[in-house]
């Protein structure tokens, strides 16, 4: 049986080069340059595949995607825009769209997806597909993300993909990737969006505060308690919470957060009665939890349950091609929020972002463009603008970057302070900004008892 492909789209030569692609192929295909003549033709073809542009002359092609998925839920679609962002990616995966391709259209990336489409299982895999009357429109609340990279477009589909669901997800990248941002991404487009969403900053928690900030605590448990208190856990509801950096959290509570995980009841400090929370948790990390879990200093088990499902976001180095359209976004941010006009970039300064490594990934480039548009009286934002917004950056920090690991970083530094200290462990503490408990494990690690 051949298959039948039908193209919607305005632009004629896409419409030629996708009638190639696809008769090569051996399927046949149908053509529509708007988008009700498609949504009229394919109600006559039922084709097993549809490219459909976003933007159309006469409608919006989220509408069609829309009403293909209710119509004809054995065919297939793949989206294509050249007007991609994180808003259109996570709604069109919700509505029932099968892939996201950014125009122009790189036929790898086409091949890719075809490849996925096994023609002999069109049907089968349409069946899988969540049923599109259930699924809704993203929040007006989407935190802010950008990017039309490769990488990125992952990271959205990823979102669209695990935002519905309760499942616990990893969020793993390099400080300053933005972990916080899709974590908060996913709460924004979940079902759950008007509960609360709760941080917890594992880096900062200090081990015997920890277990009553987090259960809660009765009144009379310890000294000070004088009235009951909630934890987090509990406060949270059914909301989300964002555990930061959990590769820092004390071992001890570590198991507690296991249980949790797996029964989803606890109990406060000092009480019996057991409580149940439908919390949904997020984690994130710059650590290698793995190469942790496997040393002693993170639970295994607690690493593979974390790990249920997996985002790791790209360093910003990887995907530079998101630079100028980061830059805009963020300069727009900016005269927003400091109440000033908005700059702009010659195009010697954009070549100057676009070339630089950015070590501290998207936070940087934010901190950098912050600072060049506070300290330049322009409106128009140079080269050498930006060289001495990054000048700096990177006058308080080493200029190569180390081949060292983070955790051999983290040992020379930790050791560092702990002599120009004098072996003032409680002087260390302050200093590293760490608990006195997870200074000793450290200590003990490198094997310093």
């Amino acid at each position: 049986m051949m298959h039948r492909v039908l193209v919607i789209d305005d632009q004629t030569s896409l419409l030629d080069s996708m009638r190639i692609f696809f008769e090569l192929r051996g399927w046949e295909v149908f053509t529509a340059s708007r988008g009700l003549d498609g949504l009229n033709m394919a109600r006559s073809v039922f084709p097993s595949l549809v490219i459909l542009d976003l933007r159309l002359p006469d409608t919006n092609g989220q509408n069609i995607l829309e009403q293909l998925r209710r119509e004809m839920p054995a065919t297939q679609v793949i989206v294509v825009t050249a007007f991609q962002d994180m808003e259109n990616t996570i709604a069109c995966i919700k509505l029932g769209a099968f892939d996201f391709i950014h125009k122009p259209i790189d036929i790898s990336e086409l091949e890719t997806a075809m490849n996925r489409l096994d023609k002999a299982d069109l049907a089968k895999m349409s069946e899988q597909q969540s049923d599109p009357e259930t699924v809704a429109y993203p929040s007006d609340g989407t935190p802010y993300i950008v990017g039309k990279s490769r990488a990125m477009k992952e990271v959205f589909k990823k979102i669209a993909m695990v935002s519905d669901s309760r499942v616990t997800v990893l969020i793993q990248g390099e400080s300053g990737t933005g972990k916080e941002l899709i974590a908060r991404a996913i709460h924004h487009q979940s079902a759950f969006r008007r509960r609360p969403f709760m941080v917890v900053d594992c880096s900062t928690l200090v081990d015997t505060l920890t277990e009553s900030q987090l259960f809660g605590y009765e009144k009379g448990a310890f000294t000070g308690a004088e009235t009951t208190r909630k934890g987090t856990l509990e406060l949270a509801g059914q909301g989300t919470i964002f555990f930061d950096e959990i590769g820092e959290m004390p071992l001890r509570l570590q198991s507690k957060l296991l249980r949790f995980l797996h029964e989803k009841e606890f109990s406060r400090v000092g009480g019996s009665a057991v409580i149940r929370s439908d919390a949904r948790i997020l984690a994130a990390t710059n650590l290698d939890l793995a190469r942790m879990a496997s040393d002693g200093r993170m639970r295994a088990d607690l690493f593979y349950r974390l790990q249920v499902v997996t985002i790791h976001v790209p360093p910003l180095r990887t995907h530079r091609s998101d630079i100028p359209l980061l830059a805009g976004c963020f300069l727009e941010k900016i005269g927003r929020k400091l109440g000033m006009p908005v700059k702009t970039l010659t195009s010697a300064a954009m070549r100057k972002l676009e070339g630089y490594s950015w070590p501290g990934n998207v936070r940087q480039l934010e901190n950098t463009l912050t600072r060049a548009a506070v300290l330049t009286k322009s409106l128009i934002l140079t080269n050498e603008d930006i060289m001495a917004a990054i000048s700096d950056i990177e006058d308080a920090a080493p200029q190569a970057v180390s081949e060292k690991t983070l955790a051999d970083v983290e040992k020379e530094h930790i050791l560092r302070v702990l002599l120009a200290k004098n072996g003032h462990l409680g002087e260390v503490c302050r200093s590293l900004g760490i608990s006195r408990p997870t200074l000793r494990i450290k200590l003990k690690q490198y094997g310093y008892n």
